[in-house]
């Protein structure tokens, strides 16, 4: 989401609602069993790098 945003800035609350909006709907069930699937691997990498910043 962060980097959509970052590629069409909105400049007013209501423009950003409508984006983040648009950016959830196109979100598929594949999209969202990958991120579940790759959960613990998110979470070691958090924990290796003692909450630092992680490839993910």
């Amino acid at each position: 989401m962060k980097k959509v945003l970052r590629q069409h800035p909105a400049r007013t609350i209501t423009e950003l609602s409508q984006k983040l909006q648009e950016i959830w709907d196109c979100f598929t069930p594949n999209v969202c069993q990958n991120l579940v699937n790759t959960m613990s691997q998110r979470i070691s990498a958090v924990i290796k790098d003692k909450g630092d910043v992680t490839q993910w």
